[in-house]
Parts: C-alpha cells; sequence; structure tokens
C-alpha cells in the first residue's frame, strides 16, 4: 500500500490534504482523485477544479481535471 494525497485547486484557491489515503497502486490513487475532480467539478463554482495527486515525498504523480462529460452533462441540466 502507498499513502498519496490530494491537493484541490481551483481558481486562487488551494486546500492541501494533510491525511491522504492509502491505495493499492497509483492507478487506484488516480481514479479516486478523477472520481474527486468529476464530484466537486459538477458544482459550477467549481469548474475550474484542478486535483493534485501527490506522493509522500511531496512530488505530483498528476493533475486531475473534471471528465469532459461533466460539462455536457451540466449543459443538459441546464436546458431541461
Amino acid at each position: 500500500m502507498q499513502h498519496y494525497f490530494f491537493d484541490l485547486h481551483f481558481g486562487d484557491e488551494r486546500v492541501v490534504d494533510e491525511d491522504g489515503i492509502d491505495h493499492f497502486d497509483e492507478g487506484s490513487a488516480l481514479y479516486y482523485g478523477q472520481r474527486i475532480a468529476d464530484k466537486i467539478g459538477r458544482d459550477a463554482d467549481y469548474r475550474s477544479l484542478k486535483v493534485h495527486v501527490r506522493v509522500p515525498d511531496g512530488s505530483v504523480l498528476a493533475i486531475v481535471c473534471a471528465s469532459t462529460g461533466r460539462g455536457g452533462e451540466q449543459m443538459a441540466l441546464v436546458w431541461r
């Protein structure tokens, strides 16, 4: 198990994950980061959200944005 941290960046705001969570591998951590980005990115105020997935030494493994499908989903809800 590897420990990963998921920092949130949106606009000029930044929320640093101080606790993190264990995952079996990098793929699992990236999937978790994508789920965070998709869940929070649904809110119109957080469309610019980026999730920085970090390893314990502080280096960034990946920067994840909300899926492009979320934008279409939002527009479909607006037009209803």
